[in-house]
């Protein structure tokens, strides 16, 4: 139980830090990447999928951790990645590469 506690807690903050890392990395390659208004169009289209993204892999990593409820944990896996799949769909739309998005 003790063992399963600290790998959530892990997986959280890793979690945490990577979406910090892709964030961090967009801001100091963003003349390369992309046009103010074509950023700003994707940033509103996608902020409340990258907030659902948040809430769910909180939520998993929670569930990981308690190891009783993996049924529930497979179905956030299945949702965050659809989440993430129309913010790439998002991101293609309005030109944006990878490195620079969510």
């Amino acid at each position: 139980m003790k063992r399963n506690m600290v790998m959530g807690i892990a997986i959280a903050l890793g979690m945490l830090s990577t979406g910090a890392v892709s964030a961090s990395a967009a801001i100091a390659a963003e003349g390369a990447c992309f046009d103010k208004a074509s950023e700003q169009q994707y940033r509103q289209e996608t902020a409340a999928l990258a907030d659902a993204v948040r809430v769910k892999e909180m939520q998993l990593s929670e569930l990981l951790g308690y190891d009783s409820r993996i049924i529930e944990a497979r179905q956030l896996e299945t949702e965050i990645k659809e989440l993430k799949d129309r913010i790439g769909v998002a991101a293609k739309k309005h030109d944006i590469r990878d490195c620079c998005h969510d």
